[in-house]
């Protein structure tokens, strides 16, 4: 952990962040690319691949949250994107776990399988409801990828960023400055 990552996080927000769960729809992808024909979903963005290695290089341990239905499995996604050994065994699928993002349920088997608390782990996605208010009633930080008029509907203790680029300042504690 870098001391910058430490000094931010012990400030007011509780105590470092350790874990980092990403979700794929929208998150590491954009609606304007074409799904691959191979993986059966859309691609990793060349944004989202940075950001994801970046965080790898800050020391945080990543995990995939996602909302799938059978045959929706995100792995081989991860792997074309060559990101998977990041996500080694920390993958959580609705479908595989018979829970929806929805249910808190879904966060505590997940904060239990990876054997933290609340406190280490942040959710980052695009969705307020499922990445952003649920993780947030069960005390885990979450950020909400989505636009500045998004910033009015968040719940308390929550943050917004408008670009996946801009996560690995924020754990960092740079300042993140662009148009």
């Amino acid at each position: 952990m870098t001391a910058r990552r430490a000094q931010w996080h012990a400030r007011g927000y509780g105590g470092p962040i350790t874990h980092v769960a990403l979700d794929y729809g929208l998150t590491l992808t954009s609606s304007l690319d074409p799904v691959d024909l191979m993986t059966g979903m859309r691609p990793v963005t060349p944004q989202a691949k940075a950001a994801v290695r970046a965080l790898d290089e800050v020391g945080v341990t990543l995990a995939l949250v996602s909302e799938t239905g059978p045959g929706r499995d995100r792995r081989p996604a991860l792997r074309a994107a060559g990101l998977d050994a990041l996500f080694e065994g920390r993958v959580y699928l609705s479908h595989e776990l018979g829970l929806t993002k929805a249910s808190r349920l879904f966060y505590r088997h997940v904060l239990d399988d990876l054997g933290i608390q609340p406190g280490e782990l942040l959710v980052c996605g695009n969705n307020l409801r499922t990445d952003v208010a649920v993780p947030a009633r069960l005390r885990i930080r979450a950020v909400l990828l989505g636009s500045q008029t998004a910033r009015y509907k968040l719940p308390p203790n929550t943050t917004l960023i408008t670009r996946i680029g801009d996560l690995p300042d924020l754990l960092t504690g740079k300042r993140t400055l662009h148009a």
